[in-house]
């Protein structure tokens, strides 16, 4: 059982701010510095203000980005430019997109969930989260005391009975619209009460998956344990929440760009490789769709990935025995992660060939995480990165059975696509 429960949100006044997609943000975490700049320049009211403010070499405990959100924040609600919604509710959020020729409309709604200690087993984690990442978001939750980007999780409803109800609030005028980056995302309020008690009751008998936002969900968890004498709202965090049973959720493939510690002897590794794979070597000029075909063509069962070096060369590889892993594995590392293409991949050809262990801080310099395959060829064709793995995306199913087992992930083992957008509605605690 887990608590989901309405809540009365900060929304932009839009007559002050303009349309909604002048104020709103890609999650903090993928905004680059350049595109930071371009957010600051589009609306003196972009949500990048209060989820990633600038740093400068001048900054010190009392003037700091933490304290220019918090600053900001407290400026936006006096002004009006922030107003607190007149009654709780639900708030519906669509994102419609193409994907491979195909319409697709994921939809789902933000409400505010009860924290609780993933050893409950009711709210269940898929991945492995980063301290600095951490730290970095307690600041800002300490500073301005509000969920300003949704955690997204998924529940199982095979037979629809929440998105039927979604499905009606969507039928009213929108709150907000935006189109951007091929996606059109709108959201409407949902304040009916029975319908509100519908849904409510429906999460009695679920659990909750986390896709994204590990990192805001245990900051939230742990603010609460800390405050939660004082802040009595913090006993809950804003989620979206979304049927994974849906055929509108899809997950991509995170290709890895490794630069190797030491100097790099393609021979010698494609040696080592042989020891757990049977090789192929990749057509000239296959390029990405080519490679994608090859990926995507392999049985479900089997694991296998295309290696580029960069100026044509490379190989598709097979997995010859998933068990030759287990010996590798570290005593905190279940069996089951044999089954996932990301384990093995992390195990057998970062960690134990390359002696790139993406667990040890020092190490996560030498990986970098793409979905865009152009950009992964270009910057090994470039001689910035020694090579880069291809590999096919994480199946729901793989997440959710291990995830129920308590087990994680290696770090970026899945992308849930399109990523939400900062900015819609504001969860702040009152007390």
């Amino acid at each position: 059982m887990v608590d989901v429960v309405p809540f009365t949100g900060l929304l932009f006044d839009q007559e002050k701010t303009g349309p909604a997609d002048g104020f709103t943000a890609p999650p903090y975490d993928v905004i680059s510095p350049q595109q930071q700049d371009e957010l600051y320049e589009k609306n003196a009211f972009n949500i990048v203000r209060l989820i990633l403010e600038k740093q400068y070499p001048e900054d010190d405990e009392q003037n700091n980005r933490y304290t220019r959100s918090s600053a900001t924040f407290r400026q936006w609600i006096e002004a009006k430019v922030l107003v607190k919604d007149e009654k709780p509710g639900f708030y519906v959020y669509s994102q419609e997109y193409t994907y491979e020729e195909q319409s697709v409309c994921r939809v789902g709604f933000f409400a505010r969930v009860r924290v609780e200690d993933f050893s409950t087993g009711n709210i269940c984690p898929h991945e492995f989260t980063l301290a600095k990442a951490k730290q970095d978001r307690m600041k800002l939750l300490k500073a301005c005391r509000a969920n300003f980007s949704p955690v997204f999780g998924l529940f199982s409803d095979p037979a629809g009975e929440v998105d039927t109800r979604l499905n009606q609030a969507m039928k009213d005028q929108p709150l907000a619209v935006v189109e951007e980056n091929g996606i059109l995302n709108k959201v409407w309020r949902l304040d009916d009460e029975e319908t509100l008690g519908f849904i409510t009751e429906q999460f009695n008998d679920k659990k909750i998956f986390i896709a994204d936002g590990h990192h805001r969900y245990e900051t939230a968890l742990n603010y609460h344990r800390e405050h939660g004498d004082t802040v009595e709202d913090s006993a809950h965090v804003m989620m979206f929440l979304t049927n994974l049973d849906a055929q509108s959720l899809a997950i991509y493939p995170i290709h890895r760009l490794v630069k190797s510690p030491i100097p790099f002897d393609e021979t010698d590794f494609m040696h080592q490789v042989e020891n757990y794979f049977d090789v192929e070597p990749l057509d000239k000029g296959i390029g990405k769709e080519g490679i994608r075909e090859l990926l995507e063509s392999a049985d479900e069962d089997n694991i296998v990935f295309s290696v580029y070096f960069g100026q044509d060369r490379g190989y598709f590889i097979k997995i010859k025995d998933k068990t030759n892993m287990l010996p590798l594995l570290t005593a905190d590392e279940p069996e089951e992660l044999q089954v996932l293409d990301v384990a093995q991949l992390h195990t057998l050809l970062l960690k134990t060939i390359l002696k790139v262990d993406t667990k040890d801080p020092h190490s996560q310099q030498y990986v970098t995480y793409k979905v865009d395959m152009d950009e992964a060829l270009s910057r090994v064709d470039s001689g910035e990165f020694d090579m880069v793995f291809f590999m096919n995306a994480t199946r729901i199913e793989q997440v959710r059975n291990l995830a129920e087992k308590g087990i994680r992930l290696p770090q970026k083992a899945t992308f849930f696509y399109p990523k939400l957008l900062s900015g819609l509605v504001i969860n702040k605690f009152e007390s």
